[in-house]
C-alpha cells in the first residue's frame, strides 16, 4: 500500500490521542522572546518583600512600585533596578512576551491539576481557567532541548507544599512558560521549574524553589527564604566532524563546555571599625575546566571599575587552563556592605558562569568570613545515558574560620560527608581544603549550581559554583534506505503511524457526518 506525501504532513502536524475521552490536540509551541526582561530572576510591579535567607540568581527589578524590603538578609547575585530605566523597559518587554504568551492557541484544554502527569511539548489551556501542582509534573521534551512548554491560566496558578516539576529527556526550564491572568503561588518547599508571568502577584511560600524567573506585571512578589535561579539555556555545541579514512563511517563528536570559577577576596581591610573607608577587592579568575575560554567578563554589583592586572601569561587573550586572572576594583564604603562577583568565559558555544560573594563590615572591629567553592564533574561529555560524579572543593579565603559549613547542590542529593578536616575541630580553617562529592544518573544535558555556606562572627559567607555536563552520543550519517529513513523497522514504523492518523481522522469525520 502505498500513501501520499500529504498524508505525512498530516501525521507531522497534529499530536493525536485517541481514548475514552475522543481526540486531544496540542499545538506546538513557539519560544516566548522576554526581551530585556531576561536578566531578571524577579521582577515586580507595585512591591518586592523578603523575608529570611534567600537567594537571587539574577538581576532583580521593580517599577512603577519603589518598595523593596528584606534585601539584604537576601542576598542577590545579580544587579538591582528599582525605577530606573531599566525596569521600566523590563516591565514593557513583559507585557509583550505576557500577550505573546496568551495569543497561542491550543484546539483543547486540559485538567486543571497537573500534578501526578506527563507532558510533552505544546501550548496547555487550562479547562477551569487555573493550574494547580500536587505531586510531581513531568516535562518530557523527548530528546529536543529546544522543546518549548506553555501553561495558560485565565486565574491563578498554585502550587502544594513539597510539589515538584520534573525535567525530562532534555527539557530545559528557559523554554517553559507559565502565563497566569492573576496570581501565582508557589507551596512551602516546592520545586518550580519555569518562567512565570503574572498579571498580577507572585508569592513563594517557606522554601519555595524556581529555575526560571519570577516576573509579574502589576502586583508585588513576595518571597520566603527561596533560591530564585535565573534559567539559561544550555546550547549544544557545534558538531565536530572528525575526517576518516575511504572506508570509515564518519563519527560526529561532541565539543566539551568549559567551567570557570572566581574568588572574591576584599585584599587591604575586610572591617572598618571606625566608619567608612577605602576597600579594594581581589579578584581570582580561573578556568577548572578542560578548554580554553574566550570573552571573559567580570562585573561587581557594587564596585566599579574592575580592572585586569595579570595573568594572561602568553598574550592570547584567552584564559587558557593553567591560567589565573587577577583583577582589582577600589570602593569608597559608608556602611557593612555585601557585594557580588560574577564572571563568564565561552569556548564552543557555551557560556560558562561563576559568582562569588564578599561582606565588609562597617563600624565593627569583628572580620567578616569568606568561602570559596569549586565544582567539578568526573566527566563532561558522556556518550549516552549514565552515572556522574561531581567533586566541591571548599576553601577558607578569609580571615577567621569558618563553623557549620554545608554545600548542597539543586539536582544532586545527597553531598556526600567531607575530608579535609585536618584537626578534626569541625571547623574550615585557613589552612584546609574539605572536599565533598555527589553522583546522579543524567540522561539529558544538565546544568546545575551547589551552594557553600559557612558562618563567622554571627554571619554567613556563601559562595555559588555552577557546571555543565553534556549528554550526546556520537551519531553516523544515514544509509542505506534513503533520505528519509534509517532503517527498515523505522520505515515499518512510520508507515503504521500514518496508516492509524488517516483511520482516526477518517472516523472522527464519519462521525461529524452522522
Amino acid at each position: 500500500m502505498k500513501f501520499k506525501k500529504s498524508s505525512l504532513i498530516i501525521a507531522g502536524v497534529f499530536s493525536l490521542a485517541v481514548g475514552g475521552m475522543g481526540v486531544s490536540v496540542v499545538l506546538a509551541a513557539t519560544t516566548i522572546n522576554l526581551g530585556s526582561a531576561n536578566t531578571y530572576a524577579v521582577l515586580g510591579g507595585s512591591a518586592i518583600t523578603n523575608t529570611g535567607a534567600s537567594v537571587i540568581n539574577g538581576d532583580l527589578g521593580l517599577s512603577p512600585g519603589s518598595a523593596v524590603t528584606g534585601i539584604p538578609p537576601a542576598t542577590l547575585n545579580g544587579t538591582q533596578h528599582i525605577g530606573d530605566a531599566g525596569a521600566v523597559q523590563a516591565e514593557s518587554d513583559l507585557t509583550t512576551a505576557y500577550n505573546a504568551a496568551a495569543g497561542q492557541s491550543t484546539l483543547s484544554t486540559i485538567s486543571t491539576e497537573l500534578g501526578g502527569s506527563t507532558k510533552t511539548a505544546g501550548v496547555y489551556d487550562s479547562a477551569a481557567g487555573t493550574f494547580g501542582i500536587t505531586g510531581t509534573l513531568t516535562l518530557d521534551a523527548q530528546g529536543d532541548p529546544n522543546a518549548v512548554f506553555i501553561f495558560k491560566t485565565a486565574s491563578t496558578l498554585i502550587t502544594a507544599g513539597a510539589s515538584n516539576v520534573v525535567l525530562a529527556n532534555g527539557a530545559q526550564a528557559c523554554n517553559v512558560f507559565w502565563q497566569v491572568g492573576s496570581s501565582a503561588t508557589l507551596g512551602t518547599n516546592s520545586t518550580f521549574k519555569g518562567n512565570i508571568l503574572a498579571l498580577q502577584s507572585a508569592t513563594l511560600t517557606t522554601g519555595a524553589n524556581v529555575e526560571g524567573r519570577v516576573l509579574a506585571r502589576n502586583g508585588a512578589v513576595t518571597l520566603d527564604s527561596n533560591m530564585i535561579t535565573k534559567a539559561t539555556c544550555a546550547v549544544v555545541p557545534p558538531a565536530v566532524v572528525i575526517p576518516p579514512p575511504a572506508s570509515t563511517p564518519v563519527v560526529v563528536a561532541p565539543l566539551m563546555p568549559p567551567l570557570i570559577s572566581v574568588k572574591k577576596v576584599p585584599s587591604l581591610v575586610a572591617t572598618l571599625p571606625a566608619g567608612g573607608g577605602t576597600v579594594a577587592f581581589d579578584y581570582a579568575v580561573s578556568n577548572v575546566g578542560t578548554v580554553a575560554m574566550s570573552n571573559i567578563t567580570i562585573n561587581d554589583d557594587k564596585c566599579s571599575p574592575v580592572t585586569f592586572i595579570s595573568g594572561d601569561t602568553n598574550g592570547d587573550l584567552k584564559l587558557d587552563v593553567t591560567e589565573t586572572w587577577n583583577y582589582r576594583c577600589t570602593q569608597n564604603i559608608t556602611q557593612t556592605t555585601t557585594n557580588s562577583v560574577v564572571v563568564t568565559g565561552q569556548a564552543n558555544g557555551f557560556t560558562a558562569t561563576d559568582s562569588a560573594n564578599a561582606i565588609v563590615n562597617v563600624g565593627v572591629a569583628t572580620q567578616a568570613p569568606l568561602i570559596h567553592l569549586i565544582k567539578t564533574p568526573n566527566l563532561f561529555v558522556l556518550p549516552r545515558s549514565g552515572p556522574v560524579t561531581y567533586t566541591y572543593t571548599v576553601t577558607n579565603p578569609g580571615t577567621v574560620p569558618l563553623n557549620n559549613v554545608s554545600v548542597v547542590d539543586d539536582k544532586c542529593s545527597p553531598v556526600s560527608g567531607y575530608t579535609g578536616d585536618v584537626n578534626n575541630d569541625n571547623l574550615l580553617d585557613l589552612s584546609e581544603t574539605w572536599a565533598y562529592s555527589c553522583q546522579m544518573n543524567l540522561t539529558s544535558n544538565t546544568v546545575n549550581t551547589a551552594t557553600a555556606e559557612g558562618s563567622a562572627s554571627g554571619l554567613t559567607a556563601i559562595d555559588y559554583a555552577l557546571a555543565t555536563v553534556l549528554v550526546t552520543p556520537p551519531t553516523l550519517p544515514k544509509s542505506g534506505f534513503g533520505p528519509d529513513y534509517t532503517t527498515a523497522s523505522e520505515s515499518l514504523f512510520i508507515t503504521a503511524g500514518v496508516f492509524a492518523t488517516i483511520l482516526t481522522l477518517f472516523a472522527i469525520r464519519k462521525k461529524q457526518v452522522i
